[in-house]
C-alpha cells in the first residue's frame, strides 16, 4: 500500500456535454440515503482500524518515503503538545508512522522539528519527486486562520531535513488556505481556501506552479466541485482523470462527505456521492486512495472533531440493471428494435443492446457513474441525452418521429416490419404509415403504388403471394384511415426485385430485401 494509483471504478459521458442537469431536489436524509444507496449498489467499502488511532484525533494527509504522515493532537513521547486556549483543545502535531503489509499503522514519530510550530499544524503535500513539500500552519488562533509555506529537502551527509522554509502569498491576500495536495504530474497545487468571491465558505482552487517555481492565479474549480458549503481536502487520481475530495454539500448525508467528479476536457463534472458504506453522518475526509482496492478515511468517530483514521478496501465491485421503454412521442406506443449505446465520461462504450418487442432495453448501469445515451432507430430522430447514477434518466425514452423523404417517384420511409411469415402490420409500422398519409394529405396531387418484396427464403409462390398479402395490408390500413381508393394500388412481386443480390444472404442483407416501397406513379394535377 504504498504506491499511489488510480481507482477505476466509474461510468458514463462524452466530449460533448458536461453534465449540466439540475440538481436533485431531495426532501430529508432517508430519501438522500435510498438514492445513495441505490446508485453505489455494488461499490461497497469496508472500513476497518488502522491501529494508530488514540482517544483524542488522528488525521490522515499524504505519504512521504514509503510511510504515512498524520495529524494529531495527542502527546507522543517526548514531543510537546500545545494548546489553543479560544477552544480549549490541544493543537495537532505533524508525525509520520509506518505501514504494515495489510494498510495497519504504527509507531508515530515527529515528522519534523524544522516544521513543528507551537499552533495547530495543518495538511500537506508533496511533489512526485518528494524534494518540495507544501504544508499549511495555523498563524492565527483566534481566527482559525491558516496560512501555505513551502521547503525543499536538503542533505547533509546521511541526515535529510527540511530548509528554505518560505511563506507563499498567492493573492496577498487576507484568507485561509488548507488541505494542500500537488498534482500527481507536480505541475498544479490544489488547496482550500475561504477566500472572497468563491461559492460560499471554503472552496477548492487549483494554482499553476510554474517551470521558475513561482506560481500562477488561484482558478476556482467551479459550481460542479464547490458548493455554498466548504469544500476540502482534494485528491487527484494518477491518471489526472477523477478529483475526489470532502464536502458538506451536493448531495449529502450529514457533514463532511467523500465525493467525485470526473475530469473531462479540463472540465470537472458534476460531483458524485461515494455512498453510505464509505460516508457516515459525521464528518468523512482526508480520503486517500493506495491502489485501486485500498485506501484511507479520516472520519470524526464522535462528532466532536475527534478523528479516527481508518483503512478501506473495496469490494462486490458489480453493475446495476436498469430497465427503460422505448416510445413514440406522440401515440406513447412502444418502439421495438431500437438501438442503444451508453458511454461513460471519457467516451468509452460500456452498454449496447436493441429494444425489445414492447420497447424495453436493460442496461447496466455502474455505481458512481456518469452515462451518455444515444438512441438511433430507422425513421426517427436520433436522441441523445446523460444523466448520472445519483440522477437517473427518466422512463420512457421518447423518439420523435423523422419526416418523410420525397423523391422525384418515390415517399421515402423506414422498413414496414411484419411478424414472421405473417401479413399483419406491426403497431409500430402503423405509425410509419400514418407518414403517408400525411403526405398525401399535403400533396393531393399524388397517386401511390404500394409494392412489397420478400427475402429469397422460401419457394416463389409463395413469397409472390406473401408480398401481395402485406402490400394489400398496407393498402387496407391507409384506406381505413382514410385515404381515397383511388389515390392507392398494390402489388407484391415476392423475391424477384432484391435490394441485396446475393446467392447466401446475411440477416442484414435479408431484411433489407424484406420492404415495403412507396412509389410515385402519376401527378394529378399534371393530367
Amino acid at each position: 500500500m504504498k504506491k499511489l494509483i488510480v481507482l477505476s471504478v466509474i461510468a458514463l459521458f462524452t466530449q460533448l456535454k458536461i453534465f449540466s442537469q439540475e440538481p436533485q431536489r431531495v426532501e430529508g436524509l432517508d430519501s438522500i440515503v435510498d438514492i445513495l444507496n441505490t446508485s453505489t449498489k455494488g461499490n461497497r467499502y469496508v472500513l476497518s482500524d488502522t491501529g494508530i488511532n488514540s482517544e483524542l484525533s488522528e488525521i490522515g494527509t499524504s505519504f512521504f518515503m514509503n510511510k504515512y504522515v498524520i495529524l494529531s493532537n495527542k502527546k507522543r513521547r517526548h514531543y510537546e503538545t500545545t494548546k489553543n486556549e479560544k477552544t480549549n483543545t490541544f493543537n495537532n502535531n505533524l508525525y509520520c508512522v509506518n505501514v504494515d503489509s495489510e494498510g495497519n499503522l504504527s509507531f508515530p514519530l515527529l515528522f519534523s522539528s524544522a516544521l513543528d510550530s507551537k499552533n495547530n499544524e495543518g495538511s500537506l503535500a508533496f511533489t512526485p519527486d518528494q524534494q518540495t513539500i507544501y504544508f499549511t500552519q495555523e498563524t492565527d488562533p483566534e481566527s482559525g486562520k491558516f496560512e501555505l509555506f513551502r521547503a525543499t529537502l536538503a542533505s547533509e551527509g546521511s541526515k535529510k531535513f527540511w530548509s528554505d522554509i518560505t511563506k507563499i502569498d498567492l493573492d496577498n491576500g487576507n484568507y485561509s488556505i488548507e488541505t494542500p495536495s500537488v498534482a500527481p504530474d507536480g505541475k498544479k497545487l490544489y488547496i482550500s481556501s475561504n477566500k472572497p468571491g468563491g461559492f460560499g465558505g471554503y472552496d477548492i482552487y487549483e494554482v499553476a506552479i510554474l517551470e521558475d517555481g513561482s506560481f500562477g492565479t488561484m482558478k476556482n474549480l467551479g459550481a460542479n466541485v464547490n458548493t455554498a458549503e466548504d469544500d476540502k481536502y482534494p485528491h487527484l487520481t494518477p491518471d489526472g482523470k477523477y478529483f475526489y475530495f470532502s464536502s458538506k454539500g451536493h448531495l449529502n448525508i450529514g457533514g463532511y462527505d467523500v465525493f467525485r467528479s470526473s475530469i473531462v476536457n479540463e472540465k470537472y463534472l458534476k460531483a458524485l456521492n461515494l455512498g453510505p458504506t464509505l460516508n457516515s453522518r459525521k464528518d468523512d475526509l482526508a480520503f486517500i486512495l493506495v491502489n485501486d482496492k485500498q485506501g484511507y478515511l479520516s472520519t470524526d468517530k464522535s462528532g466532536t472533531d475527534n478523528f479516527d483514521i481508518l483503512k478501506f478496501e473495496i469490494k462486490n465491485l458489480e453493475k446495476g440493471n436498469k430497465t427503460f421503454q422505448i416510445t413514440e412521442k406522440n401515440s406513447q406506443l412502444p418502439l421495438p428494435n431500437a438501438k442503444v449505446v451508453i458511454k461513460d465520461e471519457f467516451g468509452n462504450i460500456v452498454s449496447q443492446t436493441v429494444s425489445d418487442n414492447n420497447g424495453n432495453i436493460k442496461v447496466d448501469i455502474n455505481p458512481i457513474s456518469y452515462n451518455y445515451i444515444s438512441v438511433e432507430k430507422d425513421g426517427y430522430e436520433n436522441y441523445e441525452n446523460d444523466f448520472t447514477s445519483e440522477n437517473i434518466l427518466k422512463s420512457p425514452i421518447v423518439l420523435q418521429q423523422a419526416k418523410p423523404i420525397i423523391t422525384e417517384d418515390a415517399i421515402v420511409i423506414e422498413n414496414i416490419y411484419f411478424d414472421f411469415n405473417k401479413a399483419s402490420i406491426k403497431p409500430e409500422s402503423e405509425l410509419s404509415l400514418n407518414k403517408i398519409k400525411m403526405v398525401l394529405e399535403e400533396h393531393p396531387e399524388f397517386k401511390i403504388a404500394i409494392n412489397a418484396h420478400t427475402d429469397t427464403k422460401g419457394s416463389d409462390r409463395y413469397n409472390l403471394q406473401l408480398s401481395d398479402k402485406r402490400a394489400k395490408s398496407a393498402y387496407n390500413y391507409l384506406i381505413k384511415n382514410g385515404v381515397a381508393p383511388e389515390k392507392l394500388t398494390s402489388k407484391g412481386y415476392g423475391e424477384s426485385q432484391p435490394l441485396k443480390k446475393c446467392t447466401s444472404c446475411t440477416s442484414e442483407e435479408d431484411q433489407a430485401n424484406r420492404r415495403i416501397e412507396f412509389k410515385i406513379i402519376k401527378q394529378l394535377n399534371q393530367i
